[in-house]
C-alpha cells in the first residue's frame, strides 16, 4: 500500500528546499532574469535596469572618446555562477565568486573586454570615467570585472576624474554657443 499523497508532498518539498540553490532561485526569481528588473544591453547581455541605463550612458560616452566597451559578461543565473564557481574550484577555469555571492546574480556586474592588462587606452577610460556613472572595479585581480554601486562609488570632484587627475577643457574654439534669438 503506497503512503498518503499529502505526506509523500510534504517529503518532497523538504527535500526541494533542502536541495542547494532551489530556495535561492525562488527566493530571487526577479533578480535572475524571471522579472521586468533586467534589460538587454549589447545583444544577449543582460543588466539591472538601473545598471544598464548607466552602462549605456557610460558606453556612449566612451564611443564619443573613440573607446568601445564590449561585453563578455552581465547577469548570470545562479546555476551559470555555480557552474563557473565548480570549474574554479576543480582548477579549469578563472577566479568566480561563491553562487549567490556574485554581483552578477544581481545583474549589477559587467565583464567588460579591457586589453591584456591595466595599460590598454579602454581599462585607462574606465579607471578615468567610470565612477561618474556609478560603476567601479571591486575584485583587484579582475581588470575586467565593473559593478555597478552609484551610492558607495564616490564621484569626481569639479575638473577632475575619477582619479583624481585634471579633466583637460575643450578649447574655447571648440565650445558651440547656442545665442537665445
Amino acid at each position: 500500500m503506497s503512503p498518503p499523497l499529502l505526506p509523500r508532498g510534504l517529503v518532497l518539498l523538504a527535500w526541494l528546499l533542502a536541495t542547494p540553490g532551489f530556495a535561492k532561485d525562488a527566493k530571487v526569481g526577479k533578480a535572475q532574469g524571471k522579472g521586468p528588473r533586467l534589460v538587454r544591453i549589447q545583444g544577449a547581455h543582460r543588466l539591472h535596469r538601473d545598471a544598464a541605463a548607466a552602462f549605456e550612458r557610460m558606453a556612449a560616452e566612451a564611443r564619443a572618446a573613440g573607446r568601445a566597451l564590449l561585453v563578455t559578461s552581465g547577469w548570470r543565473s545562479y546555476q551559470q555562477q555555480r557552474f563557473l564557481w565548480r570549474r574554479y574550484r576543480n582548477g579549469l577555469g578563472p577566479k568566480a565568486a561563491w553562487p549567490g555571492r556574485s554581483n552578477h546574480n544581481r545583474g549589477l556586474a559587467v565583464d567588460l573586454v579591457v586589453g591584456r592588462d591595466m595599460d590598454s587606452p579602454t581599462y585607462e577610460w574606465l579607471a578615468a570615467n567610470a565612477c561618474r556613472f556609478g560603476f567601479r572595479r571591486t575584485v583587484a585581480s579582475e581588470p575586467w570585472h565593473w559593478e555597478y554601486r552609484p551610492r558607495s562609488t564616490a564621484t569626481p570632484q569639479d575638473g577632475e576624474d575619477c582619479l583624481g587627475r585634471p579633466v583637460e577643457s575643450e578649447p574655447a574654439s571648440a565650445v558651440v554657443r547656442q545665442d537665445a534669438s
